[in-house]
């Protein structure tokens, strides 16, 4: 018996702890029947997302990639917080420090702060001062503090009684600092009184930002000069669109630009301490205890507080930018092929000339030269005789070039001396190659063209990915291809992770043809991996084509349950089955034979002839043996005209008479294609070197929440000019159908500095600033900078 075998003949309920279940229950909307059914089978059957996903929605009810994805990080967030509750529960123990209170207050908690508070006074790996003071005997005195109102001259007698010189308490003094030392460590360490007001700090806090002395020495400092005077309710800043705001904050105060604080009333917090732990002000020692009280709070509480917020802030906006790094990475994976078509790619330079490959229909590189159309040079006759005879000697379809540098004034050179181009019959469109140079200098491309250079390898890169963006885009690493918000500043495991999972959704939602497909593409398939990908590839190199989806078992290590997971998204064209060209599972092969046998029809028509496949549709045993959700999917796969879910490629348009950002005029109307999207807005390419920005107020007639709801990278649009700032160089934009009307009116933003409120006063809902934000594209720009 198979070690998979094995595993999944195993009770779910064993492995499945009943809790996990119920915590994902309560921060889902998902049921506990659908959530035990994903968890059995992620953990217990071995199962990925994808096929989970597409195979077994009849076990699911149907639930969505990002549903499960959802269940399976609320199961990771729970095994996480019980871990740490462990460690917890055996540290205190080892520590001989357990009591039924620690213990049942470690068992109640339900967060992972709630079990630091309660974990912090059996941290410290060295005695703190309280510790000290105890050891010393101080412990009693600090009681009597609290609670004595004895006179003074009485009090301070009894002190006396605790001074021990072995343990330098010398004087009075050092009697009421050690006793002094002790009520504050108690305050420090209240869980109770934390938690009030770590949700108060929610509620009321600031964070307030100022300039670093020597903040004029950094490098490109002045893009931060917006948060020089700023503050912000922290509650503010959870908001998803708020997130780039923050990560400019901390990054400006990485590079040790900017000051940031979190401010809090610190008289409410002090008189909150009083209230709960010394009610009674008639007490001898109660101007120690609010002295005692006010260290506690600014020395211990608050620095802990602002740790903590600072780090919670940091984690909602590293999701936010990762959760729109991964919308905006699947947008541009799925965007429109060009598909097999023959394709000349210039990568264009200007000292270097224009690195120019022929790219056929299959992907495979065929030729390269160098033309050189730019100064110094300027050979335009001649580069423009050698491309018009590339592409009549190799039956060039349309043209790629890069859109770096130089991009614009090639793709000028194209379209005014290329005689295809000039007829109509061959079409030239600017291409990202954003990661391009990293993907040329990479192991896979040195691999894969040993004998060309990296400048050679971008530019077959750069043809390829506009035949196939997904082929080709999964070659290089996710952040190097340019749609992502402050993706170095993020936590890089997480985003590694988020961005993994997308590029594997993309690939296994488009399917590959394992024919053709290269080993990275292979290695994104549910259950297969670089090892068994790179199999596949020698494989096929030693022992031709695959003829059908059976024989993928006889590559090395593609076991049973690696085939389970993988082959419905393997698809083999012209094959011995016609079944294997769609995502129909092999799994169901028998069943649609026997049922195709049964109706007197042949494979070839199951897949060929719609009127059949509607027989099947509604085939109730059929259904009943295979499930309403299995039989739905065959159905859409066996009338599907394509298995690519993806739509083809079309040429944007740009106009002909902007070339550059001068050319630019207020209040006219340009095409463009959306290259990125951030919380704040969505930069638009309108065929020059600049970027224009859509502000989230300017992207539609009706209110618009968040930017990814109406817009899409690789999306084409029609924008109305508000503004053209040529000093920094920036462009505003308006997708409304009025926009034209708002450029005759638009006022650029001038900016400026938020009012403060002084440490220690009570914080005020800050005047909002927030009008230029709403209503320009150029304010929301704060310390943003497009990768």
């Amino acid at each position: 018996m198979s070690e998979e075998t094995t595993k999944s003949t195993k009770n779910p309920m064993d492995v499945i702890d009943q809790n996990a279940v119920l915590f994902c229950v309560d921060n889902t909307d998902i049921t506990a029947k659908q959530i035990m059914a994903v968890l059995a089978m992620l953990l217990v059957e071995d199962c990925t997302v994808p096929f989970i996903t597409r195979y077994r929605k009849d076990k699911t009810g149907g639930l969505d990639e990002e549903q499960i994805r959802l269940i399976q990080e609320k199961y990771d967030e729970y095994i996480e917080r019980e871990k740490r509750r462990e460690f917890i529960l055996e540290a205190i123990t080892k520590q001989e420090m357990m009591t039924p209170e620690i213990e049942k207050k470690i068992k109640a908690a339900t967060n992972i702060n709630q079990l630091e508070d309660i974990y912090a006074p059996f941290k410290s790996k060295r005695k703190t001062k309280a510790q000290i003071a105890k050891e010393a005997g101080l412990g009693p005195f600090s009681i009597l503090m609290k609670e004595s109102k004895l006179p003074m001259p009485e009090l301070a007698k009894e002190a006396l009684k605790y001074i021990n010189k072995e343990k330098k308490i010398a004087t009075f003094e050092d009697v009421l600092k050690g006793a002094c030392d002790i009520i504050i460590e108690e305050i420090a360490h209240d869980t109770e009184l934390k938690e009030q007001l770590r949700n108060d700090y929610w509620a009321q806090a600031m964070i307030k930002s100022t300039p670093r002395k020597g903040y004029e020495e950094v490098k490109d400092w002045q893009k931060y000069k917006d948060y020089f005077e700023y503050e912000q309710k922290v509650s503010d800043l959870k908001d998803p669109k708020a997130a780039h705001r923050f990560l400019a904050i901390r990054r400006a105060q990485t590079e040790k630009i900017l000051k940031v604080e979190i401010i809090f009333d610190e008289e409410y917090a002090n008189n909150l301490i009083l209230s709960k732990n010394f009610p009674d002000t008639t007490v001898t020692s109660y101007k120690a205890l609010v002295d005692c009280a006010s260290k506690a709070y600014k020395n211990y509480i608050h620095s802990s507080l602002d740790l903590e917020i600072k780090g919670e802030l940091k984690k909602l906006s590293d999701e936010s930018a990762i959760d729109v790094f991964g919308i905006n990475l699947k947008n541009l994976l799925l965007q429109p092929y060009l598909g097999s078509k023959t394709v000349l790619a210039l990568d264009p330079g200007v000292v270097t000339g224009c690195k120019t490959v022929v790219v056929d229909n299959t992907g495979k590189f065929v030729v390269d030269t160098v033309v050189y159309p730019h100064p110094p040079r300027n050979q335009v006759r001649e580069s423009a005789t050698i491309l018009n005879a590339m592409i009549e000697q190799f039956n060039v379809e349309y043209i790629a070039i890069g859109n770096g540098t130089f991009g614009r004034e090639t793709l000028q050179f194209v379209e005014d001396n290329i005689t295809a181009v000039k007829d109509g019959k061959v079409k030239a469109t600017m291409i990202s190659e954003d990661g391009a140079s990293i993907y040329s200098a990479s192991p896979i491309a040195k691999k894969e063209f040993p004998d060309k250079d990296a400048t050679v390898r971008g530019a077959i890169s750069i043809g390829r990915r506009f035949q196939d963006p997904l082929a080709e885009l999964v070659k290089i690493d996710p952040k190097s291809i340019g749609v992502g918000q402050y993706q170095h500043d993020v936590n890089q495991v997480r985003l590694k992770k988020s961005l993994n999972g997308v590029v594997e959704s993309c690939v296994n939602f488009v399917g590959v043809d394992i024919n053709t497909a290269s080993a990275p593409l292979l290695s994104f398939i549910s259950g297969i991996g670089p090892t068994v990908a790179g199999n596949i590839v020698k494989h096929r190199d030693k022992n031709g084509l695959f003829s059908d989806r059976s024989e993928i078992l006889k590559v090395s290590r593609f076991s049973e349950k690696v085939f389970q997971q993988a082959a419905g998204f393997l698809r083999v064209y012209n094959g011995k089955n016609p079944l294997d060209a769609t995502f129909i599972h092999p799994e169901n092969y028998d069943m649609l034979e026997e049922w195709a046998q049964k109706n007197g029809y042949t494979l070839e028509q199951l897949t060929t002839d719609n009127a059949v496949a509607n027989k099947l549709k509604s085939d109730k045993d059929l259904i009943a043996k295979l499930g309403e959700f299995t039989v739905n999917d065959i159905y859409k796969s066996l009338t599907a005209p394509s298995q690519d879910p993806r739509t083809e490629f079309k040429t944007t348009e740009f106009r002909k008479d902007v070339r550059e950002i001068k050319d630019v005029k207020i209040g006219e109307r340009y095409p463009g294609i959306v290259k990125n999207i951030t919380q704040f807005g969505a930069f638009v390419d309108i065929g020059i070197k600049e970027n224009g920005l859509v502000h989230v107020s300017q992207m539609a007639d009706h209110f618009v929440e968040n930017a990814l709801d109406v817009l899409k990278v690789g999306q084409e649009v029609s924008a109305v000019v508000l503004d053209v700032d040529m000093d920094r160089k920036r462009i505003a934009l308006s997708l409304k159908s009025d926009g034209a009307e708002e450029a005759k009116t638009y006022e650029r933003p001038t900016g400026g500095p938020r009012k403060s409120n002084p440490r220690g006063g009570k914080p005020k809902m800050p005047k909002q600033n927030d009008a230029p934000l709403k209503n320009n594209a150029f304010a929301a720009l704060k310390g943003f900078k497009v990768k």
